[in-house]
């Protein structure tokens, strides 16, 4: 019994001659990888577990879908989306009539938006789509990710102390290339490479730190969103200690990131302390609602909720630095 694209595989062992064991391959697997006769195949020793994989072949993973089905012509800009954070590397949308050309355009929109999609219109009948951005260090796009946030936040402290000049026009523009860089980090964490256990569960525990930092982004725009619009009504004392707090945010989101690669279990905690500053403020927010203007209470009170998000953030990161330094085990042992 087998289940293809990653299910799981049931084979008997087999003995042969008066000592060895030997397994035989799912010809469907061997199909769809390409492997024959004579190729030679690289065997992952990971303790309880062997990972077998085609020597330097990496399979493509398509999907293929019908655009004559309502719900697919509606979705279809999204599903190209989907397919491109999922990790997938082609989407092939046929139909038996002419593709509408609307939906063409919808599709072409996604393909200026998202690094690396190439859309080739075969036909009327048939769309292919390549995703051909396959960069799988989970860890520069996530420090490139966390660095541009802080420039964000940079730019909203500069602003509230009268320094920066910044228009709700050039916060969509960074949020706009922001999202771009959030995409392509959940390809790299869906895309990434596991030959054995340790790499299996760093993957996992990195993937949810890329989700939390996108939430992190979201919230940051928000806040910018409220902050330009909002910063008529609060006094000047107001303004420079949202500024102060918002300098506090950058470099707490600049450290946790830079603790990645190389891992660093000083600068995670580090950024940690730093955010700790902020979140202790939240027992005081019946003082503060009482004694400072509204906006000030309801800003304060979002840059609290993102500092909420950032400590899981630092917590997952300095869960990966501390295995990463501490760790003794040897590549395919099992504890």
């Amino acid at each position: 019994m087998a289940r293809q694209n990653g299910g799981i595989l049931s084979r008997k062992i087999q003995r042969l001659g008066a000592s060895s064991l030997i397994v035989t391959l799912p010809k469907d697997w061997a199909r769809r990888n390409g492997v024959k006769v004579g190729d030679i195949l690289k065997i992952y020793d990971s303790g309880d577990k062997l990972i077998i994989a085609p020597d330097g072949k990496i399979p493509k993973i398509s999907l293929k879908m019908n655009l004559s089905h309502y719900n697919v012509e509606k979705h279809a800009p999204r599903l190209v989306l989907c397919s491109y954070t999922f990790g997938y590397d082609e989407l092939i949308y046929y139909s038996s009539k002419n593709i509408k050309e609307n939906v063409i355009e919808r599709l072409r929109k996604v393909e200026a938006m998202l690094e690396g999609v190439r859309m080739n219109v075969i036909h009327r009948h048939t769309i292919n789509i390549n995703f051909n951005y396959n960069n799988d260090n989970v860890f520069d796009i996530m420090i490139e990710y966390g660095r541009s946030i802080s420039r964000v936040l940079n730019k909203l402290s500069g602003f509230l102390d009268g320094n920066v000049v910044y228009t709700k026009e050039e916060l969509d523009k960074e949020y706009a290339i922001l999202q771009n860089t959030n995409y392509k980090l959940l390809r790299a964490a869906n895309k990434a490479h596991v030959i054995d256990m340790h790499q299996d569960r760093q993957a996992r525990y990195l993937a949810s730190a890329s989700d939390l930092i996108g939430l992190v982004n979201d919230s940051v725009y928000k806040l910018g969103i409220d902050i330009l619009y909002m910063a008529d009504l609060l006094s000047d004392s107001e303004k420079q200690r949202l500024s102060f707090l918002l300098q506090v945010l950058e470099v707490a989101v600049s450290t946790v990131v830079n603790s990645i690669n190389p891992p660093s279990v000083k600068k995670a905690e580090e950024s940690y302390w730093k955010v700790r500053s902020i979140l202790d403020l939240e027992g005081n927010l019946r003082e503060v609602v009482e004694s400072d203007s509204p906006a000030f209470a309801y800003l304060l009170a979002k840059i609290i909720d993102i500092a909420r998000i950032i400590e899981i953030v630092e917590n997952v990161i300095l869960c990966h630095a501390l295995i990463s330094k501490f760790n003794e085990a040897e590549p395919g042992e099992s504890r």
